[in-house]
């Protein structure tokens, strides 16, 4: 008997609420994921100790905590540091690149994108963690 399989549940962490529903609006007709919004970092860390996520992606630009402060306390939180963190941003500047990439995020996406970027990005960080063996897409 095959194992059971689980559904992935994607979080994203932004306070452009359209960003947020275009990006679940995507994530969920392409790939039958559950998607969970945040509009800020710490909305974003609570809902991720709340629920069982296995993807996040992170806004750098936020009111509040910004992507970066929210990534730190996601890395030194034992239960949610391996969890895999795709930036978003509107700018892509070769230091925010560097500094995403040292707090251990998978990837880096820039706004605006492409439906189909968003949709390549995200399968590509699922198969590189395993998930296509336990979890349903």
């Amino acid at each position: 008997m095959a194992p059971d399989k689980t559904t992935i549940t994607i979080l994203i962490i932004d306070d452009d609420e359209i960003v947020c529903h275009m990006a679940q609006t995507i994530l969920e007709d392409n790939l039958r994921c559950e998607v969970l919004t945040a509009h800020s970092g710490m909305d974003g860390v609570d809902m991720m100790i709340e629920n069982e996520v296995h993807l996040v992606l992170l806004d750098v630009a936020m009111s509040g905590w910004d992507g970066f402060k929210t990534l730190s306390i996601i890395r030194d939180k034992v239960l949610l540091r391996k969890i895999p963190v795709i930036m978003l941003t509107a700018s892509a500047d070769r230091g925010s690149v560097i500094k995403a990439l040292e707090l251990g995020v998978v990837d880096y996406l820039r706004k605006p994108f492409l439906p189909e970027e968003l949709v390549t990005r995200v399968s590509k960080v699922i198969w590189e963690y395993g998930q296509e063996e336990s979890f349903v897409c």
